[in-house]
């Protein structure tokens, strides 16, 4: 005898039935996510009462998102205690033309796939009213399914019972349907804010939903509603006494609803017997439309999806049961951030420090909560890095979120489709991050009178050549007489170089001038600012400014590596300058040979390197028999090299690490200095860009570089 406090009312028609012998079997333990679908069975008044001997229930999905994701894993990693689902039919609330398609789709888990008509795409009207959203679904319907679209992975949870399982129709499942839905209707209460022991009052919430959407009062969608109660009473007709078990939307739950509030007794069911239902087998003749099981391109897809890739990821390959399905998601998130923040440093040679990893979760979550949510989404997350490292991070981040699990097997073979977002509204809007921050070509340098400037312009005479010529790139193990650098790279380095000059002279300048408070000499005069900063003190200041000669600098030397490691960095060279330079350039840095990143494109790191402004009277430093006796290391060649080359009194140094005193010494005796200055003191996004640069085989190939310089391959 069942008795009371196992039941829950969920709304005038449904109610969760608690099974009291797993109730007392975990009374005493913590209450998993998602325990209504295992300790109970969803069932409704009116048909367990016409039907007592038939054991139907329903299984309600929401939109995919993370909660949902993780009670079915938790369902997967429980499957023994389903017992009921065992030789159970289900029904689910698919259009009836995915019943040929349901073995493709459950071996496809956990690709994202779409299921299209043949005639997809032919001439769309990309509008939103609801005439066309109608008109589409009837004419061309698609279906889109994410990783763990949750019919699909009930069917991937549940394989054993595929050959019982039958599609019903659909009302909420075409993606046309879901589009209009995100952006037309306001839910109070997301799905995301579903917490632990909430699951049933959300549902209680759901299904006291009436329709508002004008979409369900068309007459075409209340017909669909009408076929989908139709089939199901079919089937239940036809397997009288047996398991049934209706995965469907909240929407379709509340249309069945509606439809057995209006039923009294069973003799009002028999028009809906089986020897009654003949039109179902009429209308199958008559539909011509047949549906094809295709994927998306991952562009097209990326606009779409809802779950970081990530977060599935980690969901698919996790082995215990999920207590608390926020607490695995920010385990999922924080082992991402991980993950990019190496990719990140790897790439930038820059660390996230603590305050922005602060900052970045901070910011997220903050993002999230104005959404009225628990987790931040794809759009938060990647807004959150460009804003508090930069776009780098951002691409890294990107890259974390389209981490998508994949089904190789069927990923050769299934065709793929594009369906980009606008294709089904006419204003759309999209947020762009960069790929990568990069020197870009056709950048414009404000405040510079580089000559360089005008070599992107020269470069456009250069005859474009075929990727497919270096595609094996053996050109690295030759001797290939007409490598070149990528231009824009140079640019930058040159108009560093100089800013870096100017802004140094101009510290040095300032750096000459003392405040003292007057005695009995106004010396170059009166001071009125640091007279006012200095009020407290009661006392007049008087500027007296000492050697205010302009310092003249030179060589601008940068190093970025330790001494210690020259050896790491074993290639170097001494590039002489074109007639469209302003500058020769010395370096040391990585063998390019060892990191190739593109047809006819090679990328190498710097240890360091010298701007050695033009004229200078030097050929090869690195040969030189004077440098090579009296350097230590590849940075003290690097100094005497541009101390040598020009007649400037200073050098400028660059690094974390000041000059030996024996470099000093040496510039010393030839009445030259060394202006040291420490690298971190620079915006570390300049001295990334510097940091690493790209061999290209040919000048051709300057072309298509852009598409690989920058990217991790």
């Amino acid at each position: 005898m069942r008795t009371q406090k196992n039941i829950i009312k969920l709304s005038s028609q449904y109610y969760l039935e608690l099974d009291p012998e797993l109730t007392e079997e975990n009374k005493n333990t913590d209450v998993f996510l998602g325990w209504e679908y295992t300790q109970g069975k969803i069932k409704a008044k009116t048909l367990q009462k016409l039907f007592p001997k038939s054991n139907i229930q329903f299984f309600p999905i929401a939109k995919t998102n993370l909660q949902e994701s993780c009670i079915l894993k938790n369902m997967e990693l429980l499957k023994e205690k389903f017992k009921h689902v065992n030789n159970a039919h289900v029904l689910i609330d698919w259009p009836e033309e995915c019943q040929p398609l349901l073995q493709n789709l459950q071996l496809s888990f956990p690709h994202s796939v779409t299921v299209t008509s043949k005639s997809h795409l032919a001439s769309k009207d990309n509008s939103t009213t609801v005439e066309n959203i109608i008109a589409n679904i009837e004419e061309d319907p698609i279906l889109f399914f994410e990783s763990t679209e949750p019919r699909r992975y009930f069917l991937n949870i549940f394989k054993d019972e595929i050959n019982k399982t039958h599609c019903i129709g659909s009302i909420e499942t075409y993606l046309q349907y879901q589009l209009f839905a995100n952006s037309n209707e306001k839910v109070t209460l997301k799905s995301e804010c579903i917490v632990n022991g909430s699951l049933t009052a959300w549902m209680q919430y759901q299904l006291a939903q009436h329709f508002s959407s004008e979409i369900f009062r068309h007459e075409f969608m209340l017909n669909k509603a009408e076929q989908i109660f139709k089939n199901i009473m079919h089937y239940i007709f036809s397997h009288l006494n047996e398991n049934i078990i209706i995965i469907c939307g909240y929407k379709t739950m509340n249309l069945i609803e509606s439809h057995l509030e209006k039923i009294k007794s069973r003799s009002d069911l028999k028009i809906y017997e089986a020897n009654n239902l003949t039109y179902l087998k009429e209308k199958k003749e008559k539909n011509n439309q047949h549906f094809v099981l295709s994927q998306p391109s991952k562009d097209s897809f990326l606009e779409y999806i809802q779950v970081p890739g990530f977060f599935i990821s980690d969901l698919l390959e996790e082995k215990d049961t999920l207590i608390s399905w926020i607490d695995f998601a920010r385990k999922s998130y924080a082992n991402s951030f991980i993950r990019a923040s190496k990719n990140y440093s790897d790439w930038t040679k820059l660390d996230i420090n603590a305050a922005q990893e602060r900052d970045y979760f901070r910011f997220s979550y903050r993002l999230a909560q104005d959404r009225n949510m628990f987790f931040p989404s794809i759009f938060d997350i990647l807004i959150a890095g460009s804003a508090v490292v930069d776009s780098n991070f951002s691409y890294e981040l990107m890259k974390e979120c389209k981490k998508f699990p994949e089904n190789q097997k069927l990923a050769t073979t299934l065709p793929e489709i594009h369906l980009p977002l606008d294709h089904f509204f006419k204003h759309t809007e999209k947020v762009s991050i960069e790929k990568f921050s990069t020197i870009q070509s056709k950048k414009k340098f404000k405040k510079t009178k580089l000559k360089a400037v005008d070599k992107i312009n020269q470069q456009k005479n250069i005859a474009p050549i075929n990727e497919e010529k270096y595609a094996d790139n053996t050109w690295v193990h030759e001797d290939h007489p007409y490598s070149c650098s990528f231009p824009s790279e140079d640019i930058f380095m040159e108009k560093l170089a100089l800013d870096i000059k100017k802004n140094m002279s101009d510290k040095l300048k300032s750096q000459e001038i003392n405040y003292q408070e007057l005695q009995t000499d106004f010396y170059e005069g009166l001071d009125i600012r640091e007279t006012i900063r200095n009020w407290h003190k009661e006392k007049i200041i008087v500027k007296e400014l000492h050697n205010t000669g302009k310092p003249d600098i030179g060589t601008v030397v940068f190093s970025f590596a330790d001494p210690a490691k020259d050896s790491h960095y074993s290639w170097r060279s001494f590039w002489l300058a074109e007639q469209h330079d302003d500058s020769n350039l010395m370096f040391y840095a990585t063998p390019f040979k060892d990191n190739l990143i593109g047809p006819g494109i090679a990328k190498s790191e710097f240890g360091g390197f010298a701007v050695i402004p033009l004229p200078s009277s030097i050929e090869n430093p690195w040969g030189n028999p004077f440098i090579q006796h009296y350097a230590r290391n590849a940075t003290e060649c690097l100094i005497l090299a541009g101390a040598l080359s020009t007649n400037h009194k200073s050098i400028l140094f660059i690094s974390n690490h000041p000059p030996s005193q024996h470099i000093a010494k040496i510039l010393k005796q030839s009445r030259k200095n060394i202006i040291y200055a420490k690298l971190d003191e620079f915006p570390q996004e300049d001295i990334r860009l510097v940091r690493t640069f790209h061999i290209l085989a040919e000048a051709g190939v300057r072309n298509y570089a852009q598409k690989y310089i920058r990217k991790d391959s």
